[in-house]
């Protein structure tokens, strides 16, 4: 039994001379005194020092077969150390179970080879086994190539293949509205010669504005709420949190959706032409709410001399019916005040934010003739000549005093003046203010005469016409 346990634990001499030498490098008649017969001769120094280092290692000591192929190049016979197995190739050191034999007269200096053949330690063995091998960067599988730098290849973190991202969702247009919904009737009511006519068709404009405010400013409102429920919906549920896209994606289609909903909050730029069109739509009301009492007699108008009587043939009114043809067939050449057409694409087409800013719709209704201007007159002046009549209200309007006149002359036609003048001065119980207005225009000698009511309430400090 114990014959078999050596022959498992010292290889043969042929066959453990066929490994060394694989190992080593060396030559048979290095290591053996008879290279033919390794198995009868005995070893050489190198032989039994590189036996020992096998057989017998020593804590902390370098490879054996390093260390015979140093031996071999610079001839000295030293004795070669066991190196233990390095952690990167077996995760742990092997603890060393074959302490060295000490020789005493050689101190702690020498070992004793299995031989019993003392040799002297050599200096070169003291490398620690804790630093590995070095790996030849061709095995390693790196460019060794002189200019590259295996080591800074090694070092490089693999990256998977770019992928394209798919493409983002659109966004559902946004809602507009449209010049050709808003109720463009307010000069209709000049076609008509009896004050009573005038007032029902004033009546019939009135209810269709109102019915635009209900049925489309207020729907539009709605329906901008519901977009801005859309968009936030659609980056929540595909594009937040999906891996698809890049962080730089994902947040600059972020920013994008919160523009987008500022931009639909009531004061933003998509709303603009909302805001335009409620304040047109207040101005138009207040304007035929004025031209009512104007042709009715209420607000503080008398009645018209007229009223009904057109309407009655054969009567007391056929006199006025017969000079009324004459203002009949002059009004059908002024049907419409001039610039409405601007105004109204000023809103509804976008002209609002090139012309007054997002914000100034105030300043382009407040510029236009309807805003101070009665129709009658209106349609009858020039752009320029609008302007002037507008001006002499305003400053007849700053003194707040009856009596207070203001004139003016066309800038382009010789043939052209007006004025206006503060007629009557009324504050209500409320603090609204009122002052009743008359324009006057004359054009080549022919005089045209018309009321109107301008208001201001109480903590405000601009005058409208009368709502």
């Amino acid at each position: 039994m114990v014959t078999i346990v050596l022959m498992f634990i010292f290889a043969r001499p042929v066959d453990a001379n066929i490994g060394f030498a694989r190992n080593t490098g060396l030559s048979c008649s290095e290591c053996h005194s008879n290279s033919s017969d390794p198995g009868a001769g005995a070893l050489t120094a190198l032989g039994a020092a590189y036996r020992a280092c096998l057989y017998n290692p020593a804590p902390n000591q370098t490879d054996c077969n390093v260390e015979a192929q140093n031996q071999h190049q610079t001839g000295a016979i030293s004795n070669p150390a066991f190196a233990a197995p390095v952690n990167s190739a077996y995760n742990a050191s092997q603890p060393d179970t074959n302490p060295p034999i000490s020789d005493p007269a050689a101190g702690d200096k020498s070992f004793q080879n299995a031989n019993d053949t003392t040799y002297p330690s050599s200096p070169a063995f003291a490398q620690s086994s804790a630093e590995p091998p070095q790996i030849p960067h061709e095995k390693a599988g790196v460019d060794a190539s002189p200019g590259h730098s295996g080591e800074a290849a090694l070092d490089q973190a693999y990256r998977p293949p770019l992928k394209a991202e798919p493409p983002l969702p659109a966004l559902p247009p946004t809602p507009v509205l449209l010049q050709r919904d808003y109720p463009d009737c307010r000069e209709n009511h000049q076609q008509l010669p009896d004050p009573l006519d005038k007032a029902k068709d004033i009546n019939r404009c009135t209810s269709l504005l109102d019915a635009y405010y209900e049925n489309v400013l207020k729907d539009y409102r709605r329906r901008m709420n519901h977009y801005q429920d859309e968009i936030s919906k659609i980056f929540t549920e595909n594009v937040a949190g999906r891996m698809e896209y890049s962080a730089t994606t994902r947040k600059n289609f972020f920013n994008k959706i919160r523009q987008e909903h500022a931009a639909s909050d009531q004061d933003g730029k998509h709303m603009a032409v909302y805001r335009g069109a409620v304040q047109l739509y207040q101005l138009d009301r207040d304007y035929l709410s004025d031209r009512y009492c104007y042709n009715t007699g209420c607000g503080g108008y008398p009645v018209p001399y007229n009223y009904g009587f057109m309407n009655i043939p054969g009567k007391e009114g056929r006199a006025v019916d017969l000079a009324g043809s004459s203002a009949k067939s002059k009004d059908k050449s002024c049907k419409k005040s001039r610039g409405r057409g601007q105004l109204l694409g000023g809103i509804f087409a976008g002209i609002v934010g090139a012309a007054a800013g997002l914000d100034g719709t105030e300043t382009l209704l407040a510029a236009a003739a309807g805003a101070v201007l009665i129709g009658e007159i209106a349609c009858k002046l020039s752009e320029d000549e609008q302007k002037k009549a507008s001006e002499a209200t305003f400053a007849v309007v700053a003194q707040e005093r009856v009596g207070a006149v203001s004139r003016w002359q066309s800038p382009t036609r010789g043939g052209v003046t007006g004025s206006s003048t503060v007629t009557a001065l009324n504050t209500q119980p409320t603090g609204r203010k009122c002052l009743s207005i008359t324009d006057v225009i004359i054009i080549d000698g022919e005089e045209t005469r018309v009321s109107k009511q301008m208001c201001r309430g109480d903590g405000q400090s601009q005058y409208a016409i009368m709502a």
